[in-house]
């Protein structure tokens, strides 16, 4: 793997995503007024109750979690990179009538207005889009108010780096200390659009980061892990077979700012955003 800089990365990754952009559209609106939830039920236990409430969600992606949050009453910043993402998400909030700012960043540069939030939550298939992981997770501290949470909901590292070969068969296709990836040994961990469509002829990085490493990073920056929960999915192992249910395949992560601690950001930070 080659060494790039960061804002390299970024911006090859963007291209990336803006090719899949288009033809990722979510769940319907529809799915929103009959009151689904793009939330697990896991999700919502250990973020509780937002009404009124300040959510961030980073990675967002479509922005179906920042809509069911803001159907629940939160008052929702969601930020991705690529601006064809940040089109539906908008599109589909003013459908449902629901206020989201959408704003195009990098999560590993935000503006320092976007700050002083109770919850910041990422999904599935978002943190493997951070290039530093300790980082990222002192600026995620930084934007949170005493008291706050970091929710972090994703594909298990270990997950990411094994491969069904058969029924009751894994190989090792990965290297769950290496870090780093270009592009996708195995096209299962690639983003699920790209079964359909192919892989966009870009370059793009991301990234494995192992449990041990998060946890570090989480109690360096300063948080306090509140919990840390591991789930099987046997639909993430096709062709395994019943032992599919005995591997870990998403993890949910929590962590909270001490109410003790001061913000070190500046406050006021949903006014003069700039929405690209």
């Amino acid at each position: 793997m080659s060494e790039q800089r960061p804002s390299d990365v970024v911006s090859q990754n963007r291209e990336y995503w803006e090719r899949l952009a288009p033809h990722r559209v979510g769940e319907p609106v529809q799915f929103f007024l009959d009151g689904g939830s793009a939330l697990t039920e896991s999700e919502l236990a250990v973020v509780g109750d937002v009404h009124g409430r300040r959510v961030l969600q980073l990675a967002c992606s479509m922005g179906d979690e920042a809509l069911t949050f803001a159907q629940r009453g939160a008052a929702v910043t969601a930020v991705d990179i690529a601006p064809s993402h940040l089109a539906t998400g908008r599109a589909k909030a003013e459908a449902l009538g629901v206020d989201v700012e959408f704003v195009e960043q990098d999560m590993m540069t935000l503006d320092p207005r976007i700050t002083g939030f109770d919850v910041i939550y990422i999904s599935w298939g978002g943190l493997c889009w951070v290039p530093d992981l300790s980082e990222w997770t002192r600026l995620v501290a930084d934007r949170m108010d005493p008291g706050g949470v970091l929710v972090i909901s994703e594909h298990h590292p270990l997950w990411e780096v094994m491969t069904v070969r058969g029924e009751d068969a894994l190989s090792v296709s990965g290297d769950y200390f290496g870090i780093g990836r270009d592009g996708y040994a195995d096209p299962l961990k690639a983003p699920e659009i790209t079964r359909r469509i192919g892989t966009p002829d870009v370059p793009h990085r991301s990234y494995v980061w192992s449990l041990g490493s998060l946890v570090t990073a989480v109690l360096h920056a300063g948080l306090t892990l509140e919990s840390l929960q591991e789930f099987p999915d046997p639909d993430s192992y096709p062709g395994l077979g019943d032992h599919a249910t005995y591997i870990p395949a998403t993890y949910l992560l929590t962590a909270s700012r001490s109410r003790d601690s001061h913000a070190a950001s500046p406050p006021s930070p949903r006014k003069g955003i700039k929405r690209e």
